[in-house]
């Protein structure tokens, strides 16, 4: 009886011992499932970050694009020098102007990808708050340096304008 009872005892502690394999294994299991959980999830934030920073780069393109061709047409246009003095300090002020609205594009983006990259795992809601909490500020600012670029432009326009009047 003793050999017997000696050997359920065996028997139940390799049970226990393999019960116990098996949960470590379950939870080496599920927290490699875990890390690779959170490799895909930075990966994709990462290239939503990087889709934003190529669509600000696609926007401010399209703009000096745009702006380029419109100053082209202008200085064919352009009759006396102070003409193309004004043309080309009016283009300046708007590249100023437009490089500004780029790297606050930039900015935004960076600031989402990190307000992103902060937050806990399912909490979009908070992700999306501070995306238009920073889109708020970059408006702001926009909206708060357009009078002095428009200052700017004026007083090489107003220029330009007086001299032309004068050379006619």
């Amino acid at each position: 009886m003793a050999n017997t009872s000696k050997r359920t005892q065996q028997a139940m502690a390799g049970n226990g011992a393999d019960r116990a394999a098996q949960q470590g294994t379950a939870a080496w299991a599920h927290m490699a499932r875990q890390q690779m959980a959170w490799a895909a999830d930075t990966m994709a934030m990462l290239f939503r970050a990087g889709e934003s920073i190529q669509q600000a780069q696609l926007h401010m393109a399209q703009r000096a694009a745009l702006l380029s061709q419109q100053a082209a047409e202008t200085l064919r246009s352009a009759e006396t020098p102070l003409e193309l003095a004004s043309i080309q300090a009016n283009l300046l002020a708007y590249e100023y102007q437009e490089g500004m609205r780029y790297f606050q594009e930039l900015m935004q983006a960076g600031a989402k990808a990190t307000a992103t990259s902060a937050k806990p795992p399912r909490e979009e809601s908070v992700t999306a708050t501070a995306a238009d909490a920073t889109a708020q500020v970059v408006e702001a600012a926009m909206n708060a340096a357009a009078p002095m670029a428009q200052a700017w432009q004026q007083m090489f326009t107003t220029a330009a304008t007086r001299g032309a009047a004068a050379h006619h």
